[in-house]
């Protein structure tokens, strides 16, 4: 009786698993990219490394999940600014 009532117990818990949709399959394998950016601006900077970053998920087959996001810019850069971009990206299920 023991063992009918574990794998009652088992049957349950993986169909509730089930019914709301976690499963191995449905798991997202998601990353974050990274990139910088220079330019004789702050603001031109900043595009640089935040298509940077988009350019780089899409080129690795992850989608971006909304903009990327700046991280910091600062003075010095090869043209003057240079600043640090992310974005988070899941992989591409086809």
């Amino acid at each position: 009786m023991t063992g009918l009532v574990q794998f009652c117990a088992v049957a349950v818990v993986a169909a509730g698993i089930g019914a709301l949709g976690v499963s191995p399959s449905n798991a997202k394998d998601c990353k974050t990219f990274g990139a910088v950016g220079s330019g004789v601006s702050k603001s031109v900077a900043t595009l640089m490394a935040k298509q940077g970053a988009v350019n780089i998920s899409e080129g690795r087959g992850y989608k971006p999940q909304g903009e990327a996001k700046l991280i910091s810019c600062a003075n010095g850069g090869l043209f003057g600014t240079e600043c640090k971009a992310s974005v988070r990206a899941c992989k591409r299920r086809n």
